[in-house]
């Protein structure tokens, strides 16, 4: 959060005023990164281990309680996978071996989706800038 912060202070496109509390804001509850990568991981345990991919709709209400279990786990390693295994057996129906393969893939591929989302709060400052110009104006 301290580089981003840092790199937000620099741009002259976003409000500096919004940064202080958009960036710190976001580091927490914009998760987007690793929501993709869990509902992309567990589509792709399902299709390996059960030969196809779980329904839409479950995947929705899948996707939709992910997004609220993702903002308690930032800063902790696979802390959305962990946070989510819960509805991941509840609603995926996953079993163990299921579970630890999830586990294994999202070990090694957990710093992309923390990459997304650092990567995705500059857009998210300018749109949370752009507003608070609205706001004053």
């Amino acid at each position: 959060m301290k580089v981003t912060l840092a790199a937000a202070k620099k741009a002259k496109v976003l409000d500096q005023t919004t940064v202080e509390f958009g960036i710190p804001l976001f580091s927490h509850i914009h998760m987007a990164g690793s929501v993709i990568s869990v509902m992309t991981l567990a589509a792709a345990v399902s299709q390996i281990l059960l030969g196809t991919l779980p329904p839409l709709g479950t995947m929705m209400i899948f996707g939709a309680l992910l997004c609220v279990f993702a903002v308690a786990a930032p800063g902790v390693p696979g802390g959305t996978l962990m946070a989510s295994l819960g509805i991941v057996t509840a609603i995926l129906g996953f079993d163990e071996t299921a579970i630890a393969l999830m586990l294994t893939i999202f070990a090694v591929q957990d710093s992309f989706g923390t990459a997304c989302n650092i990567a995705s709060d500059g857009p998210m400052m300018m749109i949370l800038s752009k507003r608070a110009e609205k706001g004053r104006g």
